[in-house]
């Protein structure tokens, strides 16, 4: 399968076009129902084909994503955690788990929360759902923080988990989420833990060890769910300590981001130049790296334009054998050359002179 992008006015769409069979009743379950965790799509039956639109304006797919950064242990949480909700969700509608899009180009990020929001396809998936999601594990374990071990740690866990013979998507989920939760928690929480596991009931034929292991992961997974308000509890006792390096943390964060700092120059390699042409304060920028993210999202791109019609990643530029190029990232408010207004996710071939307007403000490329 392979789909293309579209924009209609502020809209951003992944569009797919097949031949059509027969009408089939998901198309439109997803147009009257705005189903949790998915993206809404709508389906317009032209001569003997069906061309199914999805809508993902103001979002990022994992794949551009992960390219830009590595993913970091709260990110990948908030990722698997969508993936379980989307699963309820598929549960209570009676659609086939087999018909979603595991491919990192078709997951879509809500960028505000850090949501998953899958791509629902029905009827033309080449793989079924748990070799998709096991070719998503592996996928991510190139694409998190390798400096934090115990995220390492649950990457390789979730991908193992995912290698064996007709494993469950959900309950390895879980296990992968409730890692370390013990190594995050008082002592006297933990004897909680193992009091509400010993009262649990399971059916007698299982064996002693797979009782006592049930009943802890059941115990941890409800408690995971209150992990916040264990943390808030902590935060109480060693507030003045957090708020201490808290403070420091924000200080080295305005330094570094406070205003948008020109990139120093590698005299090994050729600059290019952004050059602000809006009212507004807004800098400038040189060059010499690539790809070289632009957008308002601070922690996500190397530009910053602090614009309220600017995405949190709005464009890249990238070079190839000493040509430029500019790519919108799905922009919300588009992305202009020479007043040309750009298709989401189009790249072009920038030349000296070029006037690019992100959203409203302006730059000549030099």
């Amino acid at each position: 399968m392979e789909g293309y992008f579209k924009r209609e006015k502020n809209k951003n769409y992944l569009v797919f076009d097949r031949p059509q069979t027969e009408k089939n009743y998901k198309y439109k379950m997803f147009e009257h129902y705005q189903i949790k965790g998915f993206l809404i799509c709508k389906s317009y039956y032209i001569n003997n084909s069906v061309r199914l639109q999805y809508d993902i304006s103001s979002m990022q797919s994992l794949e551009c994503i992960c390219e830009k950064k590595q993913l970091t242990q709260e990110r990948f949480e908030r990722l698997l955690q969508g993936t379980v909700t989307m699963f309820s969700e598929l549960n209570r509608f009676f659609l086939n788990a087999d018909d979603v899009c595991f491919q990192p180009e078709y997951i879509y990020m809500d960028m505000e929360k850090f949501q998953p929001v899958f791509c629902y396809y029905p009827d033309k998936q080449e793989t079924g759902a748990e070799q998709g999601f096991h070719q998503l594990s592996e996928y991510l374990i190139n694409h998190l923080d390798y400096e934090d071990k115990q995220l390492i740690e649950k990457g390789y866990e979730l991908y193992r988990l995912t290698s064996q013979d007709n494993y469950s998507i959900e309950k390895s989920i879980q296990k992968v989420l409730t890692m370390h939760l013990m190594d995050t928690i008082e002592e006297d929480t933990k004897e909680e833990l193992w009091e509400e596991a010993e009262e649990m009931e399971y059916p007698e034929e299982r064996t002693e060890e797979k009782i006592s292991e049930g009943r802890l992961w059941n115990s941890l997974f409800g408690r995971w769910k209150n992990l916040p308000i264990i943390k808030e509890e902590r935060f109480e006792r060693n507030k003045e300590e957090i708020l201490e390096e808290s403070i420091t943390e924000l200080e080295e964060l305005e330094e570094t981001y406070g205003h948008t700092v020109l990139i120093k120059e590698d005299k090994g390699k050729p600059i290019h130049y952004l050059v602000a042409l809006s009212e507004g304060g807004y800098e400038d920028f040189s060059i010499c790296k690539y790809p070289f993210v632009l957008g308002k999202g601070r922690e996500w791109v190397d530009g910053l334009i602090p614009h309220e019609l600017i995405s949190r990643i709005h464009a890249q530029l990238e070079e190839e054998e000493g040509a430029i190029f500019l790519t919108d990232l799905n922009s919300t408010n588009g992305t202009f050359v020479n007043e040309q207004q750009m298709q989401a996710n189009e790249t072009v071939q920038l030349s000296s002179g070029d006037v690019i307007g992100f959203g409203e403000v302006y730059y000549r490329f030099v």
